[in-house]
């Protein structure tokens, strides 16, 4: 089965994944930044106990930090399996769904949090996933829960409901005309935040964005899924737009670069990070713009790749701690390797 990241899904063009997630907290049980040692371990160990025999969860990987090396949880992170928060935290434990769609972390910041990853524009498909998931654990754990403000969160920004949905997309065409800024001040009047998912202090590599809702409080989560969808579905429109314009002026240049980029992938013996999401960028561009083409007409996903060149991961295949040049000759190997052929 292909995990999300693998298949590319609606809008898949532009959209790369749809998120949800839930910030959920026990009501026997301080806050996460309040536990001490002894009772993180014991609100994990009760949690876990409770999920392990649900039906639901008897495909997933249960996982406790104890149990696993360094390099294990940064390639869990790099996957979108764990959050960087989790990655912190010195005791921690979850469970996965097989193809990685489903996560259930705990003692994030909050003791809970549920998220539901699905390919292209696909929050309702997404939310169900999520929603389910949550109702089975409800029904076993009691919620933290106030009648009056919702779901109580370690972070207020996350009181009502709990739920924080994101949309994460490749927007080469607007980052190439400066239009990033713009927008990401622009959809914060409607409570959205924008960043770069592959920042290199103020610039971004692989032009992927998260675009994600701050507020959770005085609204539904239908109304929360519909404003972050018609706004994103004008970001998409607007991204095609510049798309189309290049392809109409610059369509040498776009394909030389496209090209050129393909080129060093193919045989290039050293690959750095930067370089890598920067040249699987383009050849994302030329993919999804039938600039170029598979010989079989696959529709391929690229970003399987971005994930697959991170260091964490890199390091998992060689099955051995790796230096700077290694880690950069084994991603030119992955890449190589993976690669798939063009026409």
């Amino acid at each position: 089965m292909l995990r999300w990241f693998e298949q590319n899904g609606p809008e898949g063009d532009v959209v790369i994944s749809s998120r949800v997630r839930l910030a959920r907290n026990l009501k026997d049980y301080n806050f996460s930044l309040k536990l001490d040692t002894p009772d993180a371990h014991k609100m994990i160990g009760e949690a876990a106990q409770k999920l392990r025999v649900l039906p639901e969860f008897k495909d997933f990987h249960e996982y406790h930090f104890e149990n696993l090396e360094e390099v294990q949880r940064e390639a869990m992170k790099e996957r979108h399996v764990i959050s960087p928060f989790l990655l912190s935290q010195s005791v921690a434990g979850g469970f996965v769904s097989s193809n990685e769609d489903l996560s259930i972390m705990l003692n994030e910041e909050d003791h809970i949090r549920i998220q539901a990853y699905r390919a292209g524009m696909d929050m309702e498909r997404a939310y169900e996933a999520a929603d389910h998931i949550d109702d089975c654990i409800g029904a076993v754990l009691p919620y933290a829960y106030d009648t009056q403000y919702g779901y109580l969160t370690t972070c207020p920004s996350n009181v009502g409901t709990g739920m924080r949905v994101s949309y994460m997309c490749h927007l080469p065409a607007l980052a190439w005309n400066n239009k990033i800024q713009g927008i990401a001040a622009e959809i914060g009047r409607f409570g959205l935040v924008m960043h770069s998912v592959y920042s290199d202090g103020n610039k971004s590599a692989g032009d992927i964005y998260q675009i994600s809702n701050q507020i959770t409080l005085g609204v539904t989560e239908k109304e929360l899924i519909e404003n972050i969808t018609n706004i994103v579905q004008q970001i998409v429109t607007q991204e095609r737009i510049l798309r189309n314009r290049l392809k109409e002026k610059q369509k040498i240049s776009v394909l030389d670069g496209i090209y050129r980029s393909y080129g060093i992938l193919k045989y290039a013996r050293k690959v750095s990070l930067k370089d890598g999401l920067v040249l699987l960028s383009q050849l994302r561009l030329g993919l999804a713009e039938g600039l170029v083409k598979t010989p079989d007409e696959r529709d391929y996903a690229i970003y399987q790749l971005m994930i697959g060149i991170q260091p964490g991961n890199l390091e998992m295949l060689a099955s051995q701690e790796l230096t700077e040049e290694e880690t950069d000759v084994m991603r030119a190997q992955f890449i190589r390797e993976n690669l798939p052929s063009i026409e």
